[in-house]
């Protein structure tokens, strides 16, 4: 497992970041939703499953994934570029974003670089171990057209009043 140096030169073992996203809110603004508490019941077994240890999830509910300016994601990449977490895990890659272009660069430029370790579960992709790589761009460009295409069928239906 990855460490950072503490004051006292002694190792403290990096956060696994758990990251989960959910675009539309539940009706029910004081509580969870139903698909956000699914994610961290998946992420925590899979961690636990896989041996990462120190965890914590990070979790932005009712936020698009057009956008990386969420809450939940900035905190955790305000972690990353300090040097506290040392593998990011999310249910699948669209959970993590769909603009494709800011996807790419985070995890096959700026994650790798900071020795970050991506792993998406339902797409098998795993920066460390080098695998679900080559299809990862293809994922994202098709998470990134199915909102695209959803959006433009809800404004064709609603201006035609269907």
């Amino acid at each position: 497992m990855a460490t950072a140096n503490k004051t006292k030169g002694q190792k403290e073992e990096l956060i696994t970041a758990l990251y989960c996203r959910l675009s539309v809110d539940d009706d029910n603004k004081d509580m969870e939703s139903n698909s956000i508490t699914n994610q961290k019941q998946i992420l925590q077994d899979f961690a636990r499953r896989e041996g990462f240890r120190n965890t914590q999830f990070f979790v932005d509910d009712g936020v698009s994934g057009t956008t990386f300016q969420r809450e939940g994601f900035q905190q955790m990449q305000k972690m990353v570029e300090d040097g506290l977490i040392g593998t990011i895990i999310v249910k699948d890659l669209s959970r993590f974003g769909r603009e494709q272009v800011e996807m790419g660069r985070l995890t096959q430029i700026v994650y790798p670089s900071l020795g970050v370790t991506f792993i998406s579960i339902q797409e098998n992709v795993n920066t460390a171990a080098k695998t679900g790589l080559e299809m990862m761009p293809f994922y994202n460009i098709f998470n990134a057209d199915i909102i695209g295409s959803c959006i433009l069928g809800i404004t064709c239906c609603s201006s035609t009043g269907l």
